[in-house]
């Protein structure tokens, strides 16, 4: 596995690596450091794209969200290393890969992101379009926001909106003279990344490529926070939220969902915001598909039998894995294991999505539960599925439930996390029946990385669970 460095080495760097509007490949000739580059909209946009580069992950040879991909299989169950065990399958975090992956790679973003805020921010508004500069600023907010909620996440006690246990906030650009700063608690962390994404849905553009943000990019990420927050007035604004996007957006739900992955790509109505691959990406060593098809990262036995008597088995589900180990996954390189451009495409939000969150929103605030049912029969029609015996014969709100959740795995298996908070959004019960060997609320979340401490003393308290 690659190595990462601290936090301060690592946002610092991640600042240079701005690239033209046009491809994330171009890199710049001048290093951007605190925005100091930004001095009019064509700056700006250019500095933007720097963000969008962390975002993807990107190199000059290939983007990388494998991270992304792989990890919510690992700790719900439904993926596997192809070779060797791992702490994540066992749901044992101590020692985790994803440690410092996440960490860095997140606060990466928010650096970035920072720099592009308080350098527009600074800017003659004379230099800028009409409505450019808040535009600007807005992408920049979602990104932050992104960013921090994966924070939050894989960190914090998102689930108590009581805890001191939330973020590490960063607001303003990292050098020397400011690393030094406390984590918030959960309920500042929620206002923090509301506030961003207030702000994006405010003045974000209306319509966008789908790999840039836009309004309805923003509304889907607030539906995400506000449903992992759970608190009695965030599940009416989830389906507010979704009602929106799906009468007012221009994205649509794919009719047949394997084309997404297997012939269209972005160029999908489905896709909100996806991951535009490096040009030549499908034929680099260390691509993304590549690690299906070696196969370091399998299916499991548990996602073949969720999907017995479901089309997307005979696409997602591929050949004994080598030794075998598992089953080859295939849901993004082709039945004779090939990668392609778009088997390099990786997909932050997709239309499903909103669907299916506005389902679970409906049965988890008391609503009418045909309702959240249709809804699930209707996301499942698209995937080819005609017996929905299974979703009619649920008749409690957790029932209902736990349908939603099979189809997170189902529909978004390989893709960014769902399914993984997914599942920790059930009492810590029903998650251990679900996932028997997650048994207390301290295996939900990860250590913060031990150079934290090191370089950021001020920080405070390590996460219960686990030593400092």
């Amino acid at each position: 596995m690659k190595k990462y460095l601290s936090l301060l080495i690592i946002t610092l760097i991640a600042a240079l690596q701005f690239g033209c509007k046009k491809q994330l490949d171009a890199l710049p000739k001048d290093s951007l450091v605190e925005g100091n580059v930004i001095t009019n909209e064509q700056t700006a946009r250019t500095a933007l794209n720097g963000v969008y580069y962390r975002f993807a992950n990107a190199s000059r040879t290939n983007t990388d969200w494998l991270k992304n991909e792989i990890y919510a299989g690992f700790l719900t169950g439904f993926m596997d290393n192809g070779y060797n065990s791992l702490d994540e399958t066992e749901n044992k975090l101590a020692k985790s890969y994803l440690i410092g992956q996440e960490w860095n790679t997140d606060y990466a973003i928010i650096n970035s992101a920072n720099g592009i805020i308080e350098g527009v921010s600074k800017a003659n508004p004379s230099s800028f379009s009409a409505n450019a500069q808040a535009n600007i600023k807005a992408e920049a907010k979602f990104m932050r926001a992104w960013a921090t909620y994966k924070l939050l996440s894989w960190y914090g006690q998102w689930w108590d909106i009581n805890s001191s246990y939330g973020a590490l906030l960063r607001d303003k650009f990292v050098t020397s003279t400011n690393v030094l700063q406390a984590r918030a608690s959960v309920k500042s962390s929620y206002d923090f990344i509301l506030n961003d994404i207030n702000y994006a849905i405010d003045s974000a553009v209306v319509s966008s490529s789908n790999v840039y943000v836009n309004k309805y990019t923003a509304m889907a990420l607030k539906m995400r926070v506000l449903l992992n927050r759970g608190e009695a007035g965030d599940y009416p604004q989830v389906i507010s939220l979704a009602d929106n996007i799906i009468a007012n957006s221009p994205y649509l739900l794919e009719p047949n969902l394997k084309d997404i992955f297997y012939t269209k790509g972005l160029s999908s109505k489905e896709v909100m915001l996806g991951v535009k691959p490096q040009a030549g990406q499908d034929k680099y060593y260390y691509n993304m598909g590549g690690y299906f098809v070696d196969p370091s990262y399998v299916a499991t036995s548990a996602l073949k039998s969720l999907l017995n008597n479901d089309p997307r088995q005979s696409w997602i589900i591929g050949p004994d894995g080598d030794g075998g180990k598992g089953f080859y996954f295939i849901k993004y390189v082709t039945s004779d294991l090939i990668t392609t451009q778009t088997s390099e495409v990786s997909y932050a939000f997709r239309l499903t999505e909103v669907y299916l969150m506005k389902a679970e929103a409906i049965a988890r605030s008391g609503g009418d539960l045909n309702a959240a049912k249709n809804i699930l029969k209707n996301i499942m029609s698209h995937a080819g599925v005609t017996n929905f015996t299974t979703v009619d014969a649920a008749i409690s709100p957790l029932d209902v439930q736990k349908q939603i959740y099979y189809e997170w795995i189902r529909n978004f298996v390989g893709e960014d996390d769902m399914n993984y908070w997914a599942l920790l959004r059930f009492p810590l019960a029903t998650v251990t029946q679900l996932r028997p060997t997650i048994t207390t609320t301290e295996q939900y979340i990860l250590p913060i990385p031990h150079s934290e401490f090191l370089n950021n003393p001020s920080i405070g308290k390590q996460n219960p669970g686990y030593p400092e």
